[in-house]
């Protein structure tokens, strides 16, 4: 007996009706076009939105804390001059942004979390032009997550202190992902 049958089974006794079987590969690929560069999983293809203002700081300061500790890090052994220089921006723009979040949270009441003093690095180990691509691209990603996160958070309704401080990060986050897209190793 195949298992859509048993399934059939199972339920025509019950209240309740038998759930939906999940659609073939041919099908999901029917209902939805592929374009290249932009996925196709309906998971990824929402929208981000504003939410709720602490629970956003709070995901933001540590966002920003693992991104001043990666590139911190990576500061201190990549090898060329040019990549040593955007690690110590990419650092200086986390710790602005973080004191400015953990200053703002305290002021509104809103949660900070507590340091991690175990926190370890989010940069794969690797030595010469390999440390250096994987800081790249780990960097990028970080970069284009942050800033889509604080362009949602600004979109929203929320506090105007919240959307001030967003606004006045923004700029080093973009000019920072500029810098890393044109970089070579």
């Amino acid at each position: 007996m195949n298992a859509s049958l048993a399934l059939v089974l199972l339920f025509a006794n019950s209240a309740q009706e038998p759930p939906a079987m999940p659609p073939s590969r041919d099908a999901r690929s029917e209902q939805t076009p592929i374009q290249q560069g932009t996925p196709t999983d309906p998971l990824f293809d929402k929208p981000l939105v504003a939410s709720d203002e602490p629970a956003f700081v709070r995901s933001a300061i540590e966002a920003a804390r693992q991104g001043e500790l990666d590139a911190r890090g990576a500061a201190e052994v990549l090898h060329t001059p040019a990549l040593r220089d955007a690690a110590s921006r990419i650092v200086k723009q986390n710790e602005s942004t973080r004191v400015k979040l953990e200053t703002l949270a305290k002021r509104k009441g809103w949660p900070v979390p507590e340091q991690n003093p175990d926190r370890a690095s989010g940069l794969p180990a690797a030595t010469g032009a390999r440390m250096g691509a994987n800081f790249i691209v780990q960097q990028i990603s970080f970069h284009e997550t942050t800033v889509a996160q604080f362009r949602a958070q600004m979109n929203g309704k929320n506090d105007a202190e919240l959307r001030r401080a967003l606004r006045e990060s923004l700029p080093g986050y973009q000019q920072n992902l500029e810098l890393l897209l044109k970089l070579k190793l």
